[in-house]
């Protein structure tokens, strides 16, 4: 059994670690779900039962989040006997993920039942060139109907949308992906959007390509000038810019999301999962080490490994996550959780800073859109200070 606060506001996140192929960027844990089938229902069981387990020291869980893989690879009952364990009508938020071939009416009974108040879709392109490129197992058909039927589901039941975007991909111009960005907003009416810049992962079918000369991707400045094309005319659009790859209007923010850039508490179950838990000063992380095949066919709560995690990374970690949002650091609620002051501890830090970076005054420390295009030299400069 896992160790975790029980005085409310854990989130809880669920990994699906199906699908249908492995996209050639695609970094996070899966396999193929017709080499695994035979695995798919134990790996269901024992997570139930993990949940049900956790959920008996609990009121609620304050959201949650299941993701993948494709969660779409799990049929609407059996993910309703996860969200049902974990009592998710009594949450704030459920986001579930799906990818768009596997999407359809079935699913629509969870959103009935009020078990799912979120769908989060990956899109990636409405180009089928540039879905064939990036190993995509759906095609601009697959996306059209999605789009279609996830619209609907709003209509129907009020749920929230969200939509993956992803730019600066091999032979992607500006113009197509703000075609891409219009068409989804036109056919969803969705207010959110997740944005992210191609990245070349170690280990990842892209990353071989781009090591054998066969894919060419953006270099950083050629990155820098097509994200701030989008950012642009995500604004013109009416969607504030949240955090680095994050874009909503009429207030949809992601709160699930945000209990991880906050660094709140949260239970990951399931094989690849992690957790962040804190308890005054002590912090653990737990990351659960098995196969989805040790996972489905071991017993529960086998395979987490705990580790915890001194002051020192706590506020790397902290500052790491919470400057990735327009809501930077609260000076004051740094100091009460750290016992440290801000100012003190990053002054020198911040005078090597340029100054269109962010914006500093006496309670906040914020990034500028321009910092979050440079984030990481920001990031490194700080954790420098941190000793």
């Amino acid at each position: 059994m896992l160790s975790f606060p029980t005085d409310g506001n854990l989130s809880l996140y669920l990994h699906i670690p199906f699908c249908t192929t492995c996209c050639s960027y695609c970094a996070f844990y899966s396999e193929p779900v017709d080499a695994t089938k035979a695995y798919l229902q134990p790996y269901v069981d024992r997570l139930e039962k993990e949940i049900r387990a956790c959920k008996a020291h609990l009121d609620r869980f304050f959201t949650i989040f299941i993701g993948g893989g494709n969660p779409g690879s799990l049929t609407a009952d059996q993910l309703r006997r996860l969200l049902v364990a974990a009592k998710a009508d009594a949450s704030d938020e459920v986001t579930i993920e799906m990818n768009p071939e596997t999407f359809d009416e079935t699913y629509f009974s969870l959103f009935a039942e009020g078990l799912v108040t979120r769908l989060s879709m990956g899109i990636q392109s409405m180009d089928d060139p540039t879905l064939i490129r990036l190993g995509r197992n759906a095609r601009r058909e697959d996306n059209l109907r999605s789009i279609a039927l996830a619209r609907q589901a709003r209509l129907q039941y009020g749920i929230e949308l969200s939509f993956d975007l992803m730019v600066c991909l091999p032979g992607q111009t500006v113009d197509l992906a703000i075609a891409d960005l219009h068409e989804i907003l036109m056919l969803s009416e969705s207010d959110h959007i997740s944005l992210y810049c191609l990245t070349v992962e170690e280990g990842t079918e892209l990353a071989l390509q781009v090591g054998l000369g066969d894919t060419t991707v953006l270099d950083e400045d050629g990155q820098e000038d097509f994200l701030q094309k989008m950012w642009s005319e995500l604004r013109r659009l009416g969607f504030e810019h949240y955090e680095v790859s994050n874009f909503c209007r009429n207030g949809k923010k992601s709160k699930h999301n945000q209990v991880y850039w906050r660094l709140d508490n949260y239970l990951g179950l399931g094989s690849s999962a992690a957790s962040t838990l804190t308890e005054g000063s002590l912090a653990r992380h737990y990351t659960q080490n098995q196969s989805l095949q040790e996972f489905a066919s071991s017993q529960c709560f086998s395979g987490y490994e705990e580790e915890h995690v001194d002051a020192n990374q706590q506020i790397e970690e902290y500052v790491m996550m919470a400057l990735r949002t327009n809501a930077g650091i609260d000076k004051q609620v740094f100091a009460a959780r750290y016992q440290k002051d801000f100012d003190c501890l990053f002054a020198s830090a911040i005078s090597s800073l340029d100054s269109s970076w962010y914006s500093d005054t006496i309670q906040f420390f914020v990034l500028t859109e321009y910092g979050f295009m440079v984030i990481d030299e920001i990031l490194l400069r700080l954790a420098l200070e941190i000793s």
